[in-house]
């Protein structure tokens, strides 16, 4: 009996779809026209081909190849291990001077690069087979899911736009009824988010391949994400309804006041007016699941992007709850339409 919303999620996810195709392809050529040795394997490269380089080559316990090139002269040392499949390690110490502007010393896609300065003597480690946090690809899932539930949260509404008599001519109850359209809109969702999540990962092996961080802030993102995303388009569900013909301008306006809601309570409040505002919107905010979802990111003492975030428990508890209190209002309310 939801066999019409199955089609708008359908299709939904088809244009869906569609635009990560798109997206993967554009990454693809960019990754094919922008080919070039790397700055660390260009210096590997001049250090070798250096008069008065020495180049040994050692077979390590564990089966690691490891190249060892010294040149004195130039006061450089590097060494190269060598793990198959699973990447490079390369150590690179020379004078601080002779580090280039252009050597981006920092997470480039799964290439970890760190410095670590000792006197005059910088000794540069890269790892080309690095994690990449899974904040990443599910802060890109998110921001995709949360247009989906958008585009999909008026499952009732656009029933009793034009469809009323027809929908309630159907041999099934309305909560059943209900249950099933939410449940359509909800697939839909979780299907969008994995679809993301897929995507970027894809585009990420151009650079490599990639291995997925999910150890401490970046395992909790995952529920997070599926948690606010559910509420997000549970609570415009139920305003569609209450709201009626008039849907339309619930989705259009929903984000321009959730986010500007969300700004307002972030407001240091230095005076009456200001305090007045930011305790105002801060309350009106507790009813919106973006608020709830937001994260402290850092970067951690070794370069790990982080997340200080105690209060990460209470926080999804509440998304979970907005997400069943939202639900029981637009079931509660399509109940009570009439024609």
């Amino acid at each position: 009996m939801s066999y019409i919303e199955w089609l708008r999620v359908r299709n939904c996810l088809r244009i869906t779809l569609m635009i990560l195709g798109t997206l993967i392809v554009l990454a693809l050529i960019l990754r094919i026209s922008l080919v070039r040795p790397a700055w660390y394997d260009t210096t590997i490269g001049q250090v070798t081909a250096a008069p008065g380089t020495t180049e040994r080559h050692v077979t390590l316990p564990d089966g690691t190849k490891r190249t060892i090139l010294d040149n004195p002269a130039v006061q450089t040392h590097i060494v190269v291990d060598d793990y198959g499949s699973a990447g490079r390690h390369i150590a690179i110490t020379q004078p601080t001077r002779n580090l280039h502007e252009t050597e981006s010393h920092v997470d480039i896609g799964v290439v970890e690069i760190r410095d670590v300065r000792h006197g005059s003597m910088t000794t540069t480690t890269i790892d080309t087979n690095g994690s990449v946090p899974m904040l990443v690809p599910m802060g890109f899932a998110d921001v995709v899911a949360l247009i989906v539930a958008t585009i999909l949260a008026a499952p009732f509404a656009r029933e009793i736009d034009g469809h009323l008599e027809v929908a309630l001519t159907k041999p099934i109850s309305r909560s059943r009824f209900a249950v099933g359209a939410i449940g359509a809109d909800v697939a839909g969702i979780l299907a969008a988010l994995a679809a993301s999540v897929t995507a970027v990962y894809i585009c990420l092996l151009f650079l490599g391949a990639p291995r997925i961080d999910f150890s401490g802030a970046n395992a909790r993102v995952v529920p997070m994400g599926i948690a606010m995303s559910l509420a997000w388009y549970t609570l415009l569900a139920a305003a569609t309804t209450w709201r009626g013909r008039g849907y339309g301008a619930v989705l259009g306006f929903a984000w321009p006041v959730a986010l500007l809601v969300i700004g307002l309570a972030n407001i240091q409040p230095t005076n009456t007016v200001s305090a007045f505002v930011h305790y105002v919107a801060w309350s009106i905010a507790q009813l919106n699941p973006l608020w709830h979802a937001r994260w402290t990111v850092g970067m951690s003492d070794t370069g790990a992007i982080s997340a200080a975030d105690p209060t990460f428990g209470v926080r999804l508890a509440i998304n979970v709850l907005l997400f069943a209190v939202y639900t029981a209002l637009a079931v509660w309310r399509w109940q009570r339409v009439e024609a």
